[in-house]
């Protein structure tokens, strides 16, 4: 899973990601040497995981990951947009606001979307034009299934609307999927405030905005919470105490990512290793075995089942089984958040 973090030039998202992330980044250059990448791993450590290593006593655990890349043009001057071009590869955007900086957070997280949007809408008609000359060619019949769909994404545009706020079927997204639009995806808005608007809840009204949008919203102090990760270990409780915080945010943001995605988490259990693997809510166990291994769906047989809280309060995979509650499901079968399962294929 791969995310970005964007914002206006000096918002402070180099200061949120480095919040975020910790000292363990890693800088790259992209193959142009027009964009400088810092990237760094972050984990969902899902208690549930490590309950089960405990039970059965494992020898390891694997957690679901996420790549967060914060994204700067190299060795030129920063220019006030952003490089939407940069952000169709990513599953989810993070956009920054500096709210400790900004006249008006609310007319930046305008200007943003209208960046966002004006990408988007620049795809849509290249496409449509592109439609309409091959139609041209053909005999007239019934308007393309895609451009008619591509028309309904312009007119919202057009309007300064987001795509994802269109209500599209899982065929019309999956239609959509190779445009990779940037209002079609996962959006989190950050607000990095100062330790004072901190204190007050203070963020600009974006946390409103956010919610009138329906966006996953999360106020931080990006200055603070960079100096708690220097501190030594023994000393961060109570310099947090101090400062009213009950956790740092790095944790909240991971499960914020997940959510944002519509993911849920399935485990598998192979030897001495227990491997949460996120997926979206929805999805089938075909589906789930061909995010574990590609063999895994194209040989599959059928997938035995058990939820964590069954397993949990059966206290093994035996006594779950005299009991009834380890299921054998077909590839139809809709996976659920915390479904231990064993795929069985052949291939």
């Amino acid at each position: 899973m791969k995310i970005a973090i964007c914002g206006l030039s000096f918002c402070g998202k180099s200061a949120v990601f480095k919040a975020i992330v910790g000292k363990e980044t890693q800088a790259r250059t992209s193959a142009s040497g027009k964009i400088h990448l810092n990237i760094g791993t972050l984990e969902l450590k899902d208690q549930r995981l490590g309950k089960l290593a405990e039970i059965l006593n494992l020898e390891k655990v694997t957690y679901p990951k996420i790549s967060l890349v914060d994204l700067a043009r190299a060795g030129e001057k920063a220019s006030k947009g952003i490089e939407t071009a940069q952000l169709k590869e990513f599953d989810a955007l993070v956009l920054v606001i500096g709210v400790f900086v900004s006249g008006d957070p609310l007319e930046d997280l305008k200007n943003i979307e209208s960046e966002f949007i004006l990408a988007d809408l620049q795809v849509a008609q290249s496409r449509i034009e592109k439609i309409n000359k091959e139609r041209k060619a053909r005999p007239k019949g019934e308007e393309d299934p895609e451009a008619l769909l591509l028309k309904r994404c312009q007119a919202a545009l057009e309007e300064g609307k987001l795509i994802k706020e269109l209500k599209l079927t899982p065929e019309e997204l999956k239609m959509l999927a190779g445009f990779q639009f940037l209002t079609l995806k996962p959006l989190i808005i950050i607000a990095d405030v100062s330790e004072e608007q901190l204190n007050k809840g203070e963020n600009g009204g974006l946390e409103q905005a956010a919610k009138g949008k329906s966006l996953p919203f999360l106020a931080l102090c990006a200055k603070l919470e960079t100096e708690i990760e220097e501190l030594p270990e023994e000393e961060r409780s109570d310099f947090m105490k101090e400062m009213g915080l009950n956790a740092l945010s790095k944790d909240k943001f991971i499960q914020i990512c997940f959510q944002a995605q519509n993911f849920i988490s399935f485990f598998t259990v192979v030897g001495k290793q227990a491997r949460a693997w996120p997926i979206v809510k929805g999805k089938t166990a075909l589906e789930a075995a061909g995010s574990v291994h590609s063999d895994m769906a194209r040989g599959f047989i059928r997938a035995e089942v058990i939820n964590y809280q069954d397993f949990i309060q059966s206290g093994s995979f035996a006594k779950a089984k005299e009991k009834g509650l380890l299921r054998l499901e077909s590839k139809e079968y809709l996976v659920q958040d915390g479904d231990i399962i064993n795929f069985k294929f052949n291939v």
